[in-house]
Formats: structure tokens, C-alpha cells, sequence
């Protein structure tokens, strides 16, 4: 078995990663296929040279990160002693972030608005903890800890356990809704089954549509929480690092939103 083959199946069994997460990883497979790329730190670097050169820095950049994390797992399963991807010169696009901001607050008003009960308390979950969709999603009644209002995510990137604390209010939400159940998922469909993927996002989308006129994803529920702790809870990037789950502070570093910046309206200004 390849390389390439093995990791193809190992997307198709690996339930941690979303479907877009594995769809878009499975066409980066193929893409380095294509090209005759090898698992060598010369020929990944050719590859990416060429890339900078016809695609856009932020479809290199996500190309690189997946390379990245697929390697680490050829080297965890000893496949490959070392990623050859961490000697591949790193790819830096400098840029100043105008990504729409959703405040924290805004969108949660908007989720409490969801009809479906176990779709509107999945988002309040990831609104107020920062929990990954997939984290929330695979999330176990064993992992909620209420007398000390905290919860363990199992199912972490990068096999990382982390323990967060969760709000008063949202720890008797969640008590009222397993209504006695002990075991098993908390977000579960009638068959007893991880709620489905799709409908869940879908059903987050459609309501801000309708009320606020523009979209909203659960990874802008991630970021909202990070900005919302950064610029009004005054937590310091580390925590913030800890809560998210992040590897890297440069990574917590780029969810931070500022509501602040001008930048355009003074560009706009100066071109006037």
C-alpha cells in the first residue's frame, strides 16, 4: 500500500475531521498525485514553489497546512520517520484581516432563535465554549462534569485532551435537556446517531439569513468567541490558546478580529 492509499483510507475512516475537511484533503491527495509529488523534503519544496506561482496565498496556505497534517500522520503510524513538510520552506502571506466580524452576542441571539432544540443548544454550546464543531458533535453525557461546570473535549486536533469550563446557565441548559440520560452522545438524531452534519450547519445558516441577512458558520462562532474574549473579557492570548485547542499562539493569534480597525475608511479617505 502507498502512501497516497493509505491516507486516502485513512480519510474515509477518520470521524474527527468534517466532511468538508476530508473532501478538501482527499482533492489535495490527488492534486499531489497528479503532479508525481513525493513524500521527500526536495520534492514537496519544488511542488509548493510552483504552487506560490499559480494559485492564491490562501489556497497555498491551506494546501500546505493539510500536506502538513497528513504527513505527521504517516510519521505516527511510522510510515515515514520524519515529516518532510517541517522542512519545506513555510509559507507566510502578510495581510491586514477585513474578515466580517459576527459579535459574540448578535450571534448568540441568533441561535436562540433555532426552532430545533438540539441544533439551537449544539450552537449555544460552541458560541459560549469555543468548541470546535466536531469536538461539540462527538461530544459524551461521561465528558460533562456539572459539579465543577467544566467539560473534557476527547477529541481534540492533534489527539489533545483539554478540560473548559462552561457557564452556570448553559451547564442547566444541558442538564434539562439530557433529561436523565447518563451515557451516549449529547447531540444526538432519533436513531441514537451523531446528529447529521449538514442539517445541523444548514439549520445555523438559513436562521441568520433570515433574521441578520448575511450567513453564519460554526467556525465564525470560534472565532467570535476568541475576539469576544480578547477585546472584552481581557483574557490574555494564552488562555485563550488553551480554551481553543490551538497548538500555536500564532494560530489564536489569527482568530482575533479587531471591531476597531478603520484601515479602509482611511485608505478610502486618502484616494477621495
Amino acid at each position: 500500500m502507498t502512501h497516497f492509499d493509505y491516507l486516502n483510507h485513512y480519510l474515509k475512516t477518520h470521524f474527527l475531521y468534517s466532511k468538508q475537511t476530508i473532501k478538501a484533503y482527499r482533492s489535495d491527495l490527488r492534486q499531489m498525485k497528479k503532479f508525481f509529488v513525493e513524500w521527500s523534503v526536495k520534492s514537496l519544496q519544488a511542488y509548493f514553489d510552483q504552487l506560490i506561482q499559480q494559485y492564491k496565498p490562501t489556497t497555498v496556505m491551506r494546501r500546505y497546512h493539510a500536506l502538513m497534517a497528513l504527513g505527521n500522520e504517516l510519521v505516527r503510524v511510522k510510515r515515514l520517520k520524519k515529516n518532510p513538510m517541517k522542512q519545506v520552506r513555510p509559507i507566510i502571506h502578510q495581510q491586514i484581516r477585513q474578515r466580517e466580524h459576527h459579535p459574540l452576542e448578535e450571534a448568540i441571539q441568533t441561535i436562540r432563535q433555532i426552532t430545533d432544540p438540539t441544533y439551537r443548544l449544539f450552537f449555544e454550546l460552541i458560541s459560549q465554549t469555543g468548541l470546535r464543531f466536531m469536538e461539540a458533535r462527538l461530544l459524551s453525557i461521561e465528558d460533562l462534569q456539572f459539579a465543577t461546570l467544566t467539560l473534557l473535549v476527547r477529541h481534540g486536533k492533534g489527539r489533545r485532551l483539554r478540560t473548559i469550563p462552561i457557564g452556570e446557565r448553559l451547564a442547566h441548559k444541558l442538564q434539562a435537556f439530557l433529561g436523565g440520560r447518563t451515557t451516549g452522545l449529547v447531540f444526538r438524531s432519533v436513531r441514537g446517531q451523531a446528529i447529521n452534519e449538514q442539517q445541523a450547519r444548514d439549520a445555523l445558516n438559513q436562521q441568520s439569513l433570515a433574521i441578520r441577512g448575511r450567513p453564519l458558520h460554526p467556525h465564525d462562532l470560534r472565532v467570535s468567541f476568541a475576539t469576544h474574549l480578547y477585546q472584552t473579557g481581557d483574557c490574555r492570548l494564552l488562555e485563550i490558546q488553551r480554551l481553543l485547542g490551538h497548538s500555536s499562539l500564532r494560530t489564536t493569534e489569527d482568530y482575533i478580529l479587531s471591531q476597531d480597525t478603520k484601515l479602509q475608511h482611511v485608505i478610502n479617505s486618502l484616494s477621495a
